[in-house]
């Protein structure tokens, strides 16, 4: 596999941000590829004898399961901005707007209010 190259980030540009999707993207497929390798080793290469062997090997496949489940959820997230940016016709910080999972500084400072309100109602 060749070495990916740097990729540089400029905010508000289109081909920026598609190339860094589909960096996240090739990289969450590789380590979902990758996982799925290491449980299929784990399952063909290793002969259990007692319960602590299967305790290991059980562990070592579930490990790579969630390495392999959260790159999925990188692919979805992935997913869900390109839907949301091509919704809004490729206008990215409208996207971002209205996407509640996005988090910004105004989202801080409402935060920061919630808290002091609370505090000042006590």
């Amino acid at each position: 596999m060749p070495r990916s190259k740097k990729q540089e980030i400029k905010i508000n540009d289109n081909s920026s941000l598609q190339g860094l999707l589909q960096e996240v993207y090739n990289n969450a497929c590789n380590q979902i590829t990758d996982a799925q390798k290491v449980v299929n080793e784990i399952g063909v290469g290793s002969v259990p004898e007692d319960v602590d062997d299967w305790a290991k090997v059980a562990k070592a496949k579930t490990d790579a399961l969630k390495v392999k489940d959260s790159a999925i959820k990188t692919k979805l997230d992935v997913g869900r901005l390109q839907s949301d940016i091509i919704k809004f016709s490729g206008e990215i910080k409208t996207a971002l707007d209205n996407n509640p999972e996005v988090v910004s500084n105004d989202s801080f400072a409402k935060i920061r209010e919630m808290i002091n309100e609370s505090k000042s109602k006590e």
